[in-house]
C-alpha cells in the first residue's frame, strides 16, 4: 500500500478528519451553537426594536442596511444550526 494513500474512514489517519461522527456527545456542539444563534437573533431584533422607539416611532431608522445584513445573517445561522442539529440527532 502507498503511503500517501489516505484513508478516509479510518480515524487513525489524516482522512479521520473527513470521517464522520460516531457518537450523540457531538450533537451538543450544534444544540449550543443553536442557542447562541438564537440568543444572537433576538438580540438584533431587540436592538432594531430599540432603535424604533428611541428615533420617536419612526421607521426611517431601520433603513439600515447593516442591521438588515446581521439579522439575516444570524436568522442563516439559527436555521443551519438548527439543521445540523436536527441531522445529528436523527444520524446517529
Amino acid at each position: 500500500m502507498n503511503a500517501a494513500v489516505v484513508q478516509l474512514n479510518d480515524p487513525h489517519s489524516m482522512g479521520g478528519w473527513f470521517a464522520p461522527f460516531t457518537s450523540r456527545q457531538y450533537c451538543s456542539w450544534f444544540y449550543w451553537l443553536m442557542v447562541l444563534s438564537a440568543l444572537s437573533l433576538v438580540w438584533q431584533v431587540l436592538e432594531a426594536l430599540f432603535k424604533v422607539i428611541s428615533s420617536g416611532g419612526k421607521l426611517y431608522a431601520l433603513s439600515n442596511p447593516t442591521l438588515w445584513t446581521m439579522l439575516f445573517l444570524n436568522a442563516i445561522g439559527y436555521f443551519t444550526n438548527r439543521l445540523m442539529y436536527s441531522m445529528c440527532l436523527n444520524s446517529v
